[in-house]
C-alpha cells in the first residue's frame, strides 16, 4: 500500500506551489484553502521497477523524491473547503474532490479522464459505499458537479462528515486505494 506523509520541508512545499500554481489559483477562487502538502511513497525499489513511469513523471514536471531504498515518492498539494466539507487533491493528471458521509459513504469527483473506466455508478462493500461522479473537463465543472451530487446524497438522508485534516485525507485515500485494488 501507498504510504502518505505530510511534507513539512518548506523547499519541497515551494516546489509544489510552483508546479501546481494554476490549479491552486483555480481552487482558491472556488473558496478552497491550503490544507497540507502530501508525499505518496510507494514500496521499496519502486523507482527502479517503475522507471518508465518515473521518466514520464519527470517530463511532466512532477515533484519527485526517492527515499531509501529507491522508493518512488510524488508530492501533491491538498486543499480544503468547508461548504460542503471537502478535500481537493491536485495531481499531474488532474484534480480530485472528496466528501465523506457519516454512513461511510464517500463521494469522489474529478477531472481525471481515466476515471471514466470506473463508472459503475456505486461500489458497495461491507461497510463502504463509493460514489464516483463522471469526470469533468475542468476543476470548476467538477466542483459544481460535486456540490450538486452532495446535495442529492443529503436529500437521500446522508449526513456530511467534517473532512478537514490530513488524517481525514489519509483515511479517504486508503479507502479509495482498497476500492481500486478490488476492481483489478
Amino acid at each position: 500500500m501507498t504510504e502518505y506523509t505530510e511534507i513539512m520541508d518548506p523547499k519541497l512545499q515551494g516546489r509544489l506551489c510552483k508546479r501546481y500554481s494554476g490549479e491552486i489559483a483555480i481552487l482558491h477562487a472556488l473558496g478552497f484553502k491550503t490544507l497540507a502538502y502530501k508525499l505518496e511513497t510507494l514500496e521499496p525499489f519502486s523507482a527502479v521497477s517503475r522507471l518508465l513511469i518515473v521518466l514520464l513523471m519527470r517530463t511532466q514536471g512532477e515533484v519527485l523524491t526517492f527515499p531509501f531504498p529507491l522508493r518512488l515518492a510524488c508530492g501533491h498539494p491538498l486543499l480544503v473547503h468547508s461548504e460542503p466539507s471537502s478535500i481537493a487533491d491536485c495531481m499531474g493528471m488532474g484534480v480530485k474532490f472528496y466528501t465523506n458521509f457519516s454512513d461511510h459513504s464517500l463521494l469522489i469527483s474529478s477531472t481525471l479522464q481515466s476515471h471514466i473506466a470506473l463508472q459503475s455508478d456505486v461500489v458497495r462493500t461491507s461497510n463502504l459505499q463509493i460514489v464516483r461522479n463522471y469526470p469533468s473537463r475542468t476543476p470548476e465543472e467538477a466542483w459544481v458537479s460535486h456540490k450538486r451530487r452532495t446535495k442529492e446524497m443529503e436529500a437521500q438522508g446522508k449526513t456530511i462528515c467534517n473532512t478537514s485534516t490530513f488524517a481525514d485525507y489519509v483515511d479517504i485515500s486508503k479507502r479509495e486505494e482498497l476500492d481500486l485494488k478490488s476492481r483489478r
